[in-house]
């Protein structure tokens, strides 16, 4: 038991650690102004809705339901077919619901950054940005059902270094960006 929790500590604190280098980088190429104004809200915007969907509220009903059906009399046929459902349904939802945000991105922005309504470049940037990172709600619910049914299942680690990966991946991209065009 002590070492699966170090394991999974020292995958969470690898995490920690480039989530930090991936900040500096962020603040390194973006600077101050109008763009990283607008990045910032864009990558806020959905994390606001992951803690709900993907985070919050999803793994405290699912997990516990999941490991009750896996380990009592249904067994992994009826966790299977339990996740099979929840996987229906969360993709049919978050496909709804990214619809209607990106729709609505304008309004949302609004509501969640006012101080951009006023500044026509900050504004237009953030609906941009946020339309372009809201996807990312549906694979991170993804990545939150995976996890639960691996955690469920006494396999930690994959989950643990999921979000060292996407860091990874951040970084990379960010140090690339370098041979991106820029505008202007």
């Amino acid at each position: 038991m002590l070492r699966a929790a170090a394991r999974v500590g020292g995958l969470t604190l690898g995490s920690r650690v480039l989530g930090f280098v991936r900040d500096i980088l962020t603040a390194q190429l973006l600077g101050a102004g109008p763009v990283a104004d607008a990045f910032f809200v864009a990558f806020r915007i959905p994390n606001h809705f992951r803690t709900i969907f993907a985070e919050g509220a999803f793994n405290a009903a699912f997990v516990p339901t999941y490991a009750k059906l896996r380990h009592g009399e249904g067994g992994a046929p009826a966790a299977r077919l339990f996740a099979e459902h929840v996987l229906a349904l969360l993709l049919l939802s978050q496909l709804v619901l990214l619809v209607l945000v990106l729709w609505g991105m304008p309004s949302l922005v609004r509501v969640l950054a006012p101080g951009f309504v006023g500044e026509p470049v900050r504004f237009g940037l953030a609906v941009l940005f946020s339309r372009i990172t809201f996807g990312y709600l549906l694979c991170i619910a993804l990545v939150s059902l995976f996890g639960g049914m691996l955690n469920a299942q006494g396999r930690f680690d994959a989950a643990a270094f999921a979000p060292t990966l996407m860091n990874a991946c951040f970084i990379a991209f960010l140090l690339a960006a370098r041979w991106f065009p820029t505008p202007g």
